[in-house]
Parts: structure tokens; C-alpha cells; sequence
């Protein structure tokens, strides 16, 4: 019987003592992981905060990003955090 297709949720995790990253579904029943980090650029994960599928982006990655948002969940919390740096 085929898996179910679904657009996986990408964590970025280390494991082993040499801390070796890879890129793991979070979704529940999927056991789906990249070994070599640069397989997730241009990768649909679905968004952290709201579940809208966002690619994974050359600059994503470099800026090491543990779990992708969407531009505009991206941007929300851009403004949070200068409302916050006001009061």
C-alpha cells in the first residue's frame, strides 16, 4: 500500500556526537529525513506558524533557519518584535 503524498514540515536537527545536521518531517507517522543539508534547497515544507507551503531558499539555509516560515508569518513576527522593542 503507497504512503500518503503530503508536503513535509522540515525541522533542521543535529545528531551524533559530531553533531551532523539533517532535515527531518515533523509530522506525525512520517519518518521522511534529508541526510545532506543541501537536498532541502528549493524544498516545499509547510510553515511553522500557519501550515501554508513555503520553499526552502538558498538563504534560508545559510542562515541556518531550525524551523522555515512563510514571508508574511515572517514578517508578523518582524513587527512583534520591534512592537515589543518600543515599549
Amino acid at each position: 500500500m503507497p504512503k500518503e503524498q503530503h508536503i513535509h514540515k522540515y525541522q533542521r536537527m543535529k545528531i551524533g556526537k559530531k553533531e551532523h545536521v539533517i532535515y527531518r518531517c515533523m509530522l506525525d507517522g512520517c519518518s521522511h529525513f534529508l541526510p545532506n543539508e543541501q537536498l532541502i534547497i528549493n524544498r516545499q515544507s509547510l510553515c511553522w506558524e500557519c501550515s501554508e507551503p513555503v520553499t526552502y531558499s538558498q538563504k534560508m539555509f545559510h542562515e541556518k533557519i531550525k524551523r522555515p516560515v512563510c514571508a508574511d508569518c515572517a514578517a508578523s513576527r518582524q513587527e512583534r518584535k520591534e512592537a515589543m522593542r518600543t515599549l
